[in-house]
């Protein structure tokens, strides 16, 4: 049996970097074999991510969106990784920080991304992230952002066409 997926009205997937919109009414989907899925309920916007955890989880996610990874996109995420392990203070989370990265190198982002949502949500409730970047990775992030911006940019107007 495949992943089974209940779309509300007008919710959006993305499934190996192809955006599909739900008509009016629910559907349930069965995605039957393996795919890159996202729902847009737990896709970040390049602006929204301030966080470390954050910022790394919207890495991968432009990774799932492209169902690809390149070189430089690996390297950057490895250092977000980093980076992001040294600023959690709790041991369970750096635990699946580890996995997500695991998962990441794996080729399996929908996992990698789903051990970085409870990093998330813990580190919105403690506060206990540092934003004071190295400079080598605030360079390689504003880069990133824009590149980022522009994929989401890319994908908004191929969706309108498509409409």
């Amino acid at each position: 049996m495949g992943l089974r997926l209940r779309l509300r009205p007008r919710e959006r997937i993305i499934i190996n970097g192809c955006v599909i919109t739900n008509g009016d009414r629910r559907n349930t989907i069965t995605v039957s074999s393996f795919g890159q899925v996202l729902r847009s309920k737990d896709i970040i916007q390049p602006e929204d991510a301030a966080t470390p955890v954050e910022k790394l989880y919207l890495g991968i996610q432009m990774m799932l969106i492209n169902n690809a990874a390149t070189k430089e996109e690996i390297e950057y995420v490895n250092r977000l990784g980093s980076f992001a392990f040294v600023t959690i203070t709790n041991d369970d989370d750096r635990a699946r920080l580890l996995t997500a990265m695991e998962r990441m190198h794996q080729g399996d982002f929908y996992k990698a991304l789903s051990e970085l949502r409870p990093i998330m949500k813990s580190e919105k409730e403690t506060d206990q992230h540092d934003t004071t970047y190295p400079k080598e990775l605030e360079q390689a992030d504003a880069a990133f952002r824009a590149s980022a911006a522009a994929q989401f940019t890319r994908l908004e107007k191929d969706q309108a066409a498509c409409s």
